[in-house]
């Protein structure tokens, strides 16, 4: 590993934790589903050797591409050692040998050469990157991405549901993560990441840059409802100790708002909608 860059050395507002392991493998099937697949802007592979996986936590989509192109040598990184473990323990026991994990953090300068990867895959970045931090992790994805390469790039927004109580507590989510730095919202009412992906992108030197976006309905009696709503219900959970560390909330309230979050989602009535929006572009 190379020096570290002063960067905290986890900034991921949701834990590791065997809990969120396990909500996150979930959530990758779940998104990948709603996105039509694992690569499905990308037409033409033949020129897609080597692919890179930013931040891939359990291994989710590193360990399905690499078993739907068994030709493809993907390589996933991640800070925690605990969420490498686990994945590495999956890629054996699927018996794939395409697939490797290693403990890295994407805040450093990364343990590659120049141009080592055809294909740089990120989904979720927001989480754990500070607003100041993307445009040079950017800049050492475009380091390590070869000449005519690919990076792309996947984020969402929150759009909206009819539970009061979530949409409180996605509030008070917000409001933290704009005192943890990694908000581009100061109004405390969404991420703020997607309008800004295209000229990110720009600034690390890429072209051809193209977006598509992806609609995750998940009303109650849609085929998502579900597992999106498991999904987002653990992950507020998850989120109770960041609020509280940040001062927006106490156990109580949070505790109250959980319970309500769970019922209003259950009704008949209950309608909420996602939008994933993935950019990509080409080193020249």
């Amino acid at each position: 590993m190379t020096p570290s860059s002063g960067q905290p050395d986890n900034t991921y507002i949701l834990g590791h934790s065997a809990t969120e392991m396990v909500r996150l493998i979930e959530q990758d099937r779940h998104f990948t589903e709603a996105m039509g697949g694992l690569l499905i802007e990308q037409s033409d592979l033949s020129g897609i050797h080597q692919v890179l996986d930013v931040a891939c936590g359990p291994g989710g989509w590193a360990l399905d591409l690499a078993e739907q192109y068994p030709d493809i040598q993907v390589v996933g990184i991640d800070i925690d050692a605990g969420m490498i473990q686990y994945a590495t323990r999956l890629a054996r026991a699927s018996r794939l040998e395409n697939v490797t994990f290693r403990v890295m953090n994407a805040l450093d300068p990364l343990d590659f050469a120049d141009e080592s990867f055809d294909l740089v895959n990120t989904r979720f970045l927001v989480g754990f990157l500070p607003i100041t931090a993307w445009p040079s992790v950017l800049q050492e994805l475009a380091r390590i991405n070869r000449r005519g390469g690919t990076i792309r790039i996947t984020e969402q927004e929150w759009t909206g549901c009819s539970s009061p109580a979530y949409e409180t507590a996605q509030r008070l989510t917000f409001r933290s993560s704009v005192l943890a730095g990694v908000n581009f919202a100061t109004d405390a009412r969404q991420i703020g990441i997607t309008p800004r992906l295209y000229r990110f992108l720009e600034q690390a030197g890429y072209v051809g840059i193209e977006e598509t976006v992806h609609a995750v309905d998940f009303s109650a009696g849609t085929p998502a409802h579900h597992n999106v709503c498991q999904d987002l219900l653990m992950a507020q959970q998850l989120l109770q100790p960041f609020k509280i560390g940040m001062g927006v909330a106490t156990e109580d309230d949070l505790d109250q708002l959980q319970q309500q979050m769970s019922l209003e989602m259950l009704m008949e009535t209950f309608y909420g909608i996602m939008y994933l929006l993935t950019d990509w572009g080409k080193k020249p």
